[in-house]
């Protein structure tokens, strides 16, 4: 086999970060909050559980932990099933933010659904890839052949990948929350 050298495109690595935040943002407004600070509309809504004055005065970021945004991408023939994307919100500190990203219902029968965590870095506007369908670590750069099977750019296409499916959700995806509009005549 062939050991060819395998560069890594900073420029577009750090371009397609940049480009996965801002849908991010699209898809889950909420995230915004911690560009400008705006916990207060959140604290209201907050878990009983949780002091308000401890939010508010130690961690107002980590009133949205728990948060999930949820959309529909498809409808399942022969059912009233729908193909989801979840978005929910792990972890939440002042710069940084752990998402889990997951695809519902599970299709075993003909693929393994997509399951990935996103580390958000506020500070710099940038989300990567942390894990995907639970391997974690994943490198810029992997030699070939490797024990794992890992392509060449495993992290990049990980994360390229992520685009894609976020501008999916962008342009198919609508809100399970939302009302169905019905018309009568």
């Amino acid at each position: 086999m062939s050991k060819a050298n395998h560069s890594i495109d900073l420029i577009k690595q750090m371009a397609e970060y940049d480009a996965n935040y801002i849908r991010l943002l699209k898809l889950v407004p909420q995230l915004q909050a911690y560009l400008d600070k705006s916990f207060d509309e959140y604290l209201d809504a907050s878990c009983e559980d949780i002091s308000k004055d401890f939010l508010s005065n130690e961690e107002p970021e980590k009133v949205l932990e728990g948060l999930t945004t949820e959309f529909c991408i498809a409808d399942l023939e022969n059912s009233n099933e729908k193909v989801t994307v979840e978005i929910k919100i792990l972890e939440a500190f002042k710069y940084t933010t752990t998402l889990e990203i997951i695809q519902r219902p599970e299709f075993k029968k003909w693929m393994t659904n997509p399951s990935m965590l996103v580390r958000v870095y506020h500070d710099a506007s940038t989300a990567e890839v942390v894990s995907y369908q639970g391997h974690r670590n994943l490198k810029s750069k992997y030699s070939q052949p490797n024990h794992k099977m890992y392509h060449t750019d495993e992290k990049m296409q990980v994360n390229s990948f992520l685009g894609e499916w976020l501008t999916h959700c962008l342009k198919v995806g609508r809100s399970v929350k939302a009302p169905e509009l019905t018309f009568t005549t």
